[in-house]
């Protein structure tokens, strides 16, 4: 039998997990409700707005780690795989991001978006390395000046067999790249006094505290939807078997 306080501790924490998956469930239901605007009208408008193109660049870029694109965002993470008696799961050893203002151009005009702080959803880059492997360029120029990641190329030569020694490794980069497409979710904001290139208009999206939720993608609206729905769904499944499990404990 589950005691009472850990009852009330089970039916707290499903309380809690449920609520904020809720409330992040609530930017995907006004992102599908909503249609994107066309970005020529952006001025004449306060508050969220989604616009979908294509992203052109504005000046500068960022260099993903692994890959060493010329991009206008990314995310990675470097990964290694840990086993404990029969169970093994995937561990970040390090991850990090980071992006540049950018423009979305949907053919009636372009838009220029700052992305600090925003949530970015876009496609996946996976490379993986095998134990006693040697890695692709890139990822050992990264390994050789990373302080948390070390290489598992060693192999231990026993004449009859080598054998790999270390763990598998994984390592995930996310891009935006220049040219691609772009679902942006946020706020707009007049902007009057840039000295905007041609057919770029007089607002600038960014984080807001009119928008539920700032988003940059690589997908269209219902693509992206799924991507920022995935998580709070599983938050409501956990959420709701803690419930379950304290409401069973109490009876």
């Amino acid at each position: 039998m589950v005691s009472g306080p850990l009852t009330l501790a089970f039916a707290a924490a499903g309380l809690a997990v449920l609520s904020y998956s809720l409330h992040r469930l609530r930017s995907v239901v006004h992102a599908l409700r909503n249609d994107p605007v066309d970005v020529y009208r952006l001025p004449n408008h306060s508050g969220p707005v989604e616009v979908e193109g294509e992203a052109r660049l504005d000046g500068a870029t960022v260099t993903a780690p692994f890959s060493g694109r010329e991009c206008l965002a990314y995310e990675y993470e470097a990964e290694e795989l840990r086993s404990s008696g029969k169970h093994s799961h995937w561990e970040t050893l390090d991850s990090g991001g980071a992006a540049v203002p950018f423009l979305v151009d949907d053919g009636s005009g372009k838009a220029r978006v700052e992305p600090a702080g925003a949530e970015l959803h876009l496609e996946s880059h996976v490379v993986r390395v095998d134990p006693g492997e040697k890695p692709p360029g890139r990822i050992a120029e990264y390994l050789a000046e990373s302080d948390e990641v070390d290489p598992q190329d060693r192999t231990l030569d026993l004449r009859v067999v080598e054998l790999n020694l270390g763990n598998e490794q994984r390592f995930v980069e996310r891009r935006l790249d220049v040219d691609e497409t772009a679902y942006v979710y946020g706020q707009a904001f007049e902007e009057a006094s840039r000295e905007w290139g041609s057919g770029v208009v007089n607002a600038v999206i960014r984080n807001g505290d009119r928008a539920p939720a700032f988003v940059v993608s690589d997908a269209p609206e219902r693509a992206t939807a799924w991507r920022m729905a995935k998580r709070p769904l599983l938050g409501v499944a956990v959420g709701l078997a803690a419930l379950a499990l304290a409401a069973s404990a109490a009876v």
